[in-house]
């Protein structure tokens, strides 16, 4: 692992900080970071505010923000593949930014369920009314071409029928 030091802590960086090193939580926190927030200065040292999404947490990833000491956050050498999970309220993808689902998100999903597409439209179906709940200011027609549209399209129908 390379310090955090050594190499500056940017966006979309897998970053791991030990338990006594960051405020309100167990174990060592690995985070991939989606935003960068103000610096504070404490009786022990600088402290960073950081807003990413958990990985490897017992339920699945989930947004986090957290405050950690910066001389203690260690950036991962190896690049960790992207976790395209939706990021709530906004429904951002956290591995790309794009809109969720993406594009790289879509392509693993048809993959995953090229044998049973019933399921995937359920699937889809699902995070459409978790959305529906949090993007409420969002028209429906455009949610519903968002999580289910593109795949009537993919499947080699009209899109638009």
């Amino acid at each position: 692992m390379t310090a955090g030091r050594a190499r500056r802590i940017g966006i979309g960086d897998v970053v791991e900080v030990a338990e006594q090193h960051y405020c309100y939580g167990l174990g060592t926190l690995t985070l991939r970071v989606i935003e960068l927030g103000r610096r504070e200065r404490h009786s022990d040292g600088i402290w960073i505010n950081l807003r990413g999404v958990e990985l490897g947490h017992p339920s699945g990833p989930r947004q986090r923000r957290v405050l950690a000491r910066l001389d203690a956050v260690r950036v991962r050498s190896a690049v960790a593949r992207a976790a395209h999970v939706p990021i709530r309220p906004g429904w951002e993808c956290a591995g790309c930014g794009h809109d969720w689902p993406c594009p790289d998100r879509r392509s693993r999903l048809l993959r995953e369920y090229a044998r049973n597409r019933v399921a995937l439209g359920i699937y889809l179906a699902l995070h459409l009314a978790d959305a529906a709940a949090d993007l409420r200011h969002l028209p429906g027609d455009a949610l519903h071409a968002r999580f289910l549209g593109w795949l009537r399209g993919e499947q080699g129908g009209d899109p638009r029928a």
